[in-house]
């Protein structure tokens, strides 16, 4: 009988299985290795994943509480002695000064920026400019102003009348680049030192009736505007634009507060003698009252509601009593001409 010799088919066999085994280690590497590989990644997207929302919530968030800044407490300071120079023209231009360089003025800011996410304060600030817009509407229809001071007054008009919210691109058309609004309305402050410049001012009764007309006209239109808002969305559950109807008015009564005060100032001598400086008084008192309503949370609550207020109809009464004033002083300088 013949044998048969395994021996050397053995060693091929421990040969194959060890070659087997190396590749099933060098796979099992492989894997394990992949698998720490892909840990990582995901680890990194969970990173990414939690960071980035954090990132823009504390960038958003903290940026906005930082830049947000509607501020009532800095008012424009009166000359002790009174010049023959216009101090109205020099309060409007504290106030351009105040919104656009001492501040961030925020309607026209990009998302890129923290403050795009504020709501109230870009309210404060369009409504405090309008004010501007319209006061330079009115001063227009002075009668003493020189050519000069007519030109002068009709570009401010326009520089105010430019929208609000242009940063670099137009918003009719976003591929055109356009002035921003910050540039046009420090060409309106520097335009209103000129207006001061080129005329003498002179105190006068027609001119007093004019500012007082057209003030009660424009400040009127923006009572109507948030009694209508009061109406149409007082029932509503959630209302969204009380705030913004809120602080438009609170940065349109500021303005005219200042205002106020510095034409107060310049035509004193006509206010003392057409005996209308108590009612004045009273004017610019009720402004002020207006300006200083600060709620933590604006409500338009229900008018017949018990337990939800309605903060615009508050503002609006404030509105009112300045309109009740500015009519008061109306009817006395319309009465004292026709007994002239």
């Amino acid at each position: 009988m013949v044998k048969f010799n395994i021996t050397p088919y053995k060693k091929i066999w421990k040969q194959i299985c060890a070659e087997l085994r190396k590749k099933r280690i060098g796979k099992l590497k492989i894997v394990k290795k992949t698998k720490k590989i892909i840990g990582k990644m995901s680890g990194y997207w969970k990173a990414i994943l939690i960071g980035l929302p954090t990132f823009f919530i504390f960038y958003y968030a903290f940026g906005g509480y930082i830049v947000e800044n509607i501020d009532i407490s800095s008012e424009y300071t009166l000359p002790n002695d009174k010049t023959p120079l216009f101090e109205t023209p020099n309060s409007m231009t504290y106030l351009i000064k105040r919104e656009i360089d001492d501040k961030m003025w925020t309607p026209n800011l990009p998302v890129i920026f923290p403050a795009y996410v504020l709501d109230n304060m870009p309210s404060f600030q369009v409504g405090i400019i309008e004010a501007l817009r319209d006061v330079s509407g009115v001063l227009r229809q002075f009668t003493r102003n020189t050519q000069k001071q007519t030109a002068d007054i009709k570009e401010i008009y326009k520089l105010l009348s430019y929208s609000p919210h242009v940063w670099l691109m137009s918003r009719q058309n976003t591929l055109k680049l356009a002035p921003s609004s910050n540039s046009q309305y420090r060409k309106a402050a520097k335009k209103l030192r000129d207006y001061r410049r080129d005329g003498v001012f002179v105190a006068n009764k027609s001119d007093l009736y004019i500012i007082i007309d057209g003030m009660e006209k424009k400040l009127y239109e923006t009572a109507q505007k948030s009694e209508l808002h009061q109406q149409e969305h007082s029932a509503d559950f959630i209302d969204t634009k009380s705030d913004d109807v809120f602080y438009y008015n609170k940065g349109y009564t500021f303005a005219l507060w200042q205002i106020s005060k510095a034409l107060g100032f310049d035509f004193k001598t006509v206010l003392i003698h057409e005996n209308i400086y108590s009612e004045w008084t009273y004017f610019v008192s009720s402004l002020k009252k207006c300006t200083e309503l600060s709620p933590l949370m604006v409500r338009n609550g229900s008018l017949s509601g018990q337990f939800s207020p309605n903060h615009l109809a508050v503002q609006n009464y404030y509105i009112m009593r300045a309109l009740l004033a500015l009519e008061q002083i109306e009817n006395k300088l319309m009465r004292e001409s026709y007994a002239d």
